[in-house]
């Protein structure tokens, strides 16, 4: 509803007149002025209770209204205020909660005008504000906005009826008040079905790493497990016949080697598994000189160069354990990866106050990630090394432990002949 479709500003000195219409005049001027500065404010307003409260504290100082009751219809989402004074109350409830009064003035949608003996018959079906007995005129109004019909208002005066003109001034007033809620219902509902967006996808992912998990599990475990199961009948025909198994001495022998190294590799899985719970890890959080650390990490790589770059007074509180874990899969990554094995090339370990957060980071000097090593880095049993033996699980653990245990971010980084993970440490 624009201002031009509910009034004409009137001439502020119209020669000739008499001077108590010029008077007059002057009057519904500054009525005017105050009643645009007031739709002005409701604009900026980000809230439908701060919308409520500017107009329950201004409307009666440019117009002849005392409480009034407007209800804004969105969809089957409505927000009902009701104004007495100087006081406001919202409510957002659904259209089949409307009370017996809005219900019918929103089904009807037809102006109504009482003032008088009219008034004091209706009060019967009133709602409490509107049927305060000293109310001389009450005013029932649909807001449009274009064709539709987006909310009604009720206005009460204690003062005077309205004329034409006040029933302008209070549509005005009206529709820029509807106008305003119905954008930040809009609003709520768009982010409200953004956010529903998002969690079903966050769902649907977990769900399918959840799936991948599994499954990924399933078949390293199986791996060793089915060799070790293969092996047992081959040794167990081997020895059946005493006779026969002293010239089965190197295959029994060679055997129980494949049995033992394959219930080693499955004891290595589910050891790297259960990395996966930081609870199964907590330790207690302690104030840690960051360079100290970084050291004593590094110098569990021997095979690695790394270079450690961090300020000598820089220190973090922190689980010391989880950071370990976290630090030794990407260094682990590195050395697969990052072409840092046997010292070939130097990775940088170094941490940073930020200002914002520290950042601890493993930079090494590989090829970097591919976009789909990027996308896939934080999933289970994603790996481009599967044929060498790595199981893909690093990343994935790194992820967990950092955001459970260390309340970390990871952030990846990539660049032609280098690649890095961050840690990001946010400042309380």
């Amino acid at each position: 509803m624009t201002q031009s479709d509910c009034f004409t500003p009137i001439a502020r000195d119209a020669p000739g007149a008499p001077p108590g219409e010029r008077l007059l005049d002057a009057h519904r001027a500054v009525r005017y002025d105050g009643l645009l500065q007031l739709i002005d404010e409701v604009q900026r307003r980000r809230s439908i209770e701060d919308v409520a409260r500017v107009v329950a504290a201004r409307w009666k100082h440019c117009a002849s209204v005392n409480n009034w009751r407007l209800l804004c219809v969105y969809a089957d989402h409505c927000a009902l205020v009701v104004a007495e004074g100087n006081q406001a109350v919202v409510t957002e409830l659904q259209l089949g909660q409307l009370a017996p009064f809005d219900a019918l003035m929103w089904n009807k949608r037809i102006p109504r005008h009482w003032s008088g003996d009219a008034l004091a018959a209706e009060r019967v079906g009133l709602p409490p504000g509107l049927a305060d007995a000293q109310g001389l005129a009450l005013s029932i109004l649909p807001v449009q906005q274009g064709p539709a019909t987006i909310g009604i208002v009720s206005v009460l005066s204690f003062e005077k009826t309205f004329d034409n003109l006040d029933r302008k001034f209070n549509a005005l007033v009206a529709g820029a008040m509807a106008a305003r809620i119905l954008a930040i219902l809009t609003e709520q509902s768009l982010t409200a079905e953004l956010m529903r967006a998002q969690k079903q996808i966050l769902e649907q992912r977990q769900a399918g790493i959840m799936g991948r998990l599994v499954n990924g599990v399933a078949h390293e475990i199986n791996t060793p497990l089915g060799v070790q199961i293969a092996s047992c009948d081959a040794l167990a025909a081997m020895v059946q016949d005493p006779a026969t198994a002293a010239e089965y001495a190197q295959d029994i022998q060679d055997t129980i080697a494949l049995i033992d190294q394959q219930a080693r590799r499955a004891a290595r899985i589910v050891k790297r598994l259960k990395q996966i719970s930081a609870a199964a890890m907590a330790s207690p959080k302690v104030a840690t000189p960051l360079q100290e650390e970084l050291t004593l990490i590094a110098d569990a790589y021997p095979d690695l160069d790394i270079q450690i770059h961090c300020p000598a007074q820089l220190t973090l509180t922190l689980d010391r354990a989880a950071l370990g874990t976290v630090l030794g899969e990407l260094l682990d990554n590195a050395r697969a990866h990052g072409g840092a094995a046997h010292g070939a090339q130097p990775v940088l370990l170094s941490a940073e106050d930020q200002g914002s957060h520290i950042s601890i980071r493993v930079t090494d000097h590989g090829s970097g990630f591919s976009p789909e090593q990027a996308e896939h880095f934080h999933d289970p049993f994603f790996t481009s090394k599967q044929n060498q033996g790595h199981i893909g699980i690093g990343g994935y653990i790194a992820q967990n432990v950092a955001r459970d245990a260390l309340g970390a971010a990871l952030e990846l980084h990539s660049a032609p002949g280098s690649s890095s993970v961050a840690l990001q440490f946010a400042k309380p």
